[in-house]
């Protein structure tokens, strides 16, 4: 019987219930696995049931998900694999292949939850672009991009992709590298748009090199092993990405921010910083100071040179992410639609 802290446990089973909701029962059960059978006689398992309080900020079941995934994919712990997906495992038969990884890849497991989750989940790039085009429409100017959490940078290229939004719409050129298969409902932005990105620009505190192969491989544990099509679909996007001339920025949040917006804004051209679920991973005073900057910077905003700050982040919406964005000048922010998490659908204000 697991000895986990009230807290972490309370997080297991939340992302258990998060995980049956977005498709992943096998994910699902491996966080109730891990909820009731993991113990304190590994490094892995102490560090996590003593986990502090911040564990459901820190997504501390999907660090222990994607670190078993890790291992999985390296190789290494074949009678684990052999129960993972496609193929179906008894719970009691994948807990007894998890309890002998621990015990024999103890360090590697525990070394893996130093960092949080980067899905770079392309499939919001759905949202992304519907955004930009309502943007587009209403501003009349080119864009500039500017995204926080970026991690490989996938979303940075969300106007490069092909997307399939319902039955008889499609955006972007058929032969990309990456599809988008997404549900667009409501008051759909106009795809006629001209939409035109001048230049792109990332940064995280931990950034993802689609070059590096230990870096791809970080960010595929990340994915739920049972979402075949979402690991095919961010495998296609890194290549594409390993052969786009950007390259995300080591940096902390609020400093790159900051610097960037210290730059002088060039005519004609609207600047538009964003992030995709990345809000509930910083500290409070990195928020504080990235509103700060982009409020100050904001309020210098002219029409000829705008600046957007958009956003899709969970807001404890029960039903999915919240889309909002700011425009200045005005500066007044406007909530535009109502995503899935994973980009599956979009229901447009």
């Amino acid at each position: 019987m697991s000895n986990m802290n009230p807290h972490v446990l309370e997080t297991f089973r939340f992302q258990a219930e998060a995980c049956r909701i977005l498709g992943s029962p096998f994910t699902a059960t491996l966080c109730d696995l891990l909820a009731e059978r993991l113990t304190d006689s590994s490094r892995f398992g102490a560090r996590i049931l003593n986990w502090p309080e911040s564990a459901r900020a820190d997504a501390i079941a999907l660090r222990a998900t994607g670190a078993l995934h890790a291992l999985v994919r390296s190789g290494r712990a074949r009678d684990l694999a052999q129960l993972y997906p496609p193929l179906e495992a008894k719970p009691d038969q994948l807990w007894d292949a998890i309890e002998k990884a621990i015990e024999k890849h103890d360090d590697f497991l525990h070394d893996f939850l130093d960092s949080p989750p980067q899905t770079n989940e392309v499939m919001r790039s759905s949202p992304l672009l519907g955004m930009s085009l309502r943007l587009t429409e209403r501003l009349k100017l080119p864009l500039a991009l500017y995204e926080i959490g970026a991690s490989a940078g996938l979303n940075l290229f969300f106007d490069t992709y092909h997307y399939l939004l319902g039955d008889d719409r499609e955006w972007g050129d058929s032969n990309a590298l990456v599809h988008i298969e997404s549900e667009w409902r409501g008051h759909v932005p106009s795809l006629d748009a001209d939409l035109k990105i001048v230049s792109r620009a990332g940064c995280d505190r931990n950034p993802l090199d689609p070059h590096n192969p230990d870096s791809v491989e970080r960010q595929l544990a990340y994915i739920w092993a049972d979402q075949h099509n979402r690991i095919g679909r961010v495998s296609a996007a890194l290549s594409a990405a390993a052969s786009m001339p950007y390259a995300v920025e080591k940096a902390d949040a609020a400093d790159w921010v900051e610097a960037r917006l210290g730059e002088a804004p060039e005519p004609g051209v609207a600047r538009v910083f964003f992030h995709t679920i990345v809000w509930q991973y910083l500290p409070e005073e990195t928020k504080a100071r990235i509103t700060a900057a982009v409020e100050a910077a904001g309020a210098n905003a002219t029409a000829d040179s705008p600046l957007v700050w958009m956003y899709m982040e969970a807001e404890d919406h029960p039903a999915g992410a919240v889309l909002k964005q700011t425009v200045w000048p005005g500066g007044e922010q406007e909530t535009v639609g109502l995503s899935d998490y994973h980009g599956r659908w979009v229901d447009w204000a």
